[in-house]
């Protein structure tokens, strides 16, 4: 099996992950929820027990939760175990030092998103948990400071022998893969500004906001460094159609800052200057990150078009890639439209206007989960009887 496996099968736990937690934006923001940040059982319960439609979308979102959340915790141990297996192989050594190995950034990267989706199943299905809500945040300051630790040294060995022997092929960067970095970062980075921002032990909030910070400076760093590189390899030679969806990484990693500036922002106008948050602000700096996520988003599509990726996809563990962007822009458009437009009466909430300009985000949501449906089938399904994906 070992030779088969990449660690880039990451990115199909991911992606279920990710996809729950694009599903929890229809509670965070269509449920109401004025004395908590953000929903929890008590809300659910009470919006089921008011019967209609809101009691159908109560039922149907929480199932879709829980099978996508399922999926990906199992997805999660199998990677595990096969990555684990796989660094026997001689096919991670040769993968190590090399500009593919970034692909293992894929490992902590999913660690961070399993702890959110972990954090979003107990706010929402166990009674209760929310009224000790304060005494777990310094546990998940833990948690994500100890993946983010984990990050940091995968990434520092690699990026240390790339300084130090050299020989970096840098004209065949022609792909965007090298932003795989700064996605786990950005994942880190907006995990620990959750604490930040909720908690009220000064400790872990301030630990929480700086420590995220320290990793969002690594995010505009990584950006910086090698986003010029693969730009002009790309323009020299191409995009390379194997890593054709690394094209839309700036998507995840846009919506990610976003959620992380919100986060850090509330921290900053709640408790150091005392005040509200100012929405107008937030319609600015979402609007800018969502209009962006649109730009990448079309150029992207007109390029994979072009290659013909959708219907002549390379087998391969980076056609996972496609996912996440279609999460992640979903998630963004969410806060862009609550922030943005609801909050500073742009638009009104529950007005038909309302979901008619959500009903985009939920296509593109739907059309996210047909595909991973599709490369699920295509290479995860018969991983078990392959052995592809299995432990040794």
């Amino acid at each position: 099996m070992k030779q088969h496996y990449h660690p880039l099968y990451f990115l199909s736990a991911l992606g279920n992950g990710g996809l729950a937690v694009s599903f929890f934006m229809y509670f965070m923001f269509l449920i109401p929820h004025p004395d908590s940040p953000l929903p929890h059982f008590d809300h659910l319960r009470t919006t089921f027990e008011a019967g209609g439609m809101a009691q159908m979308l109560v039922v149907m979102v929480s199932i879709i939760i829980l099978a996508l959340a399922a999926n990906h915790f199992r997805l999660l141990i199998l990677n595990v175990r096969s990555f684990n297996a796989f660094k026997r192989t001689s096919a991670y050594q040769t993968l190590k030092g090399t500009p593919g190995e970034v692909a293992v950034m894929a490992e902590p990267l999913t660690y961070a998103m399993s702890v959110n989706v972990l954090f979003i199943l107990g706010a929402l299905f166990i009674p209760g948990l929310w009224a000790n809500v304060q005494l777990l945040f310094p546990f998940a300051l833990v948690a994500f400071l100890g993946i983010g630790v984990y990050a940091l040294v995968r990434y520092t060995q690699y990026i240390s022998h790339i300084l130090v022997n050299g020989k970096f092929p840098v004209d065949n960067l022609n792909q965007f893969g090298q932003f795989l970095g700064a996605f786990a970062f950005i994942m880190i980075a907006v995990g620990l500004a959750s604490p930040a921002a909720m908690s009220t032990i000064p400790w872990v909030s301030v630990t929480a906001a700086v420590t995220s910070l320290f990793f969002l400076t690594l995010v505009g760093g990584i950006l910086f460094f090698f986003g010029g590189m693969s730009l002009r390899a790309i323009l020299s030679k191409g995009l390379a159609k194997s890593s054709a969806p690394t094209v839309w990484l700036l998507i995840p990693i846009f919506t990610l800052t976003g959620i992380t500036f919100v986060r850090i922002y509330s921290m900053i106008s709640h408790r150091l200057l005392e005040t509200d948050v100012n929405a107008p602000l937030l319609f600015v700096v979402l609007g800018v990150l969502f209009m962006a996520s649109t730009a990448v988003g079309l150029i992207g599509f007109s390029a994979l078009r072009r290659l013909d990726y959708f219907t002549e996809q390379p087998d391969g563990a980076a056609s996972f890639g496609l996912i996440c962007p279609g999460v992640a822009y979903v998630v963004l458009g969410m806060f862009f439209v609550h922030w943005g437009l609801v909050q500073n009466e742009l638009l009104t909430a529950h007005s038909l206007a309302h979901y008619v300009v959500l009903s985009p985000l939920a296509f593109i949501q739907v059309k996210t989960i047909q595909w991973l449906i599709k490369l699920s089938m295509k290479h995860l399904a018969s991983q078990s009887s392959k052995s592809k994906l299995e432990a040794a």
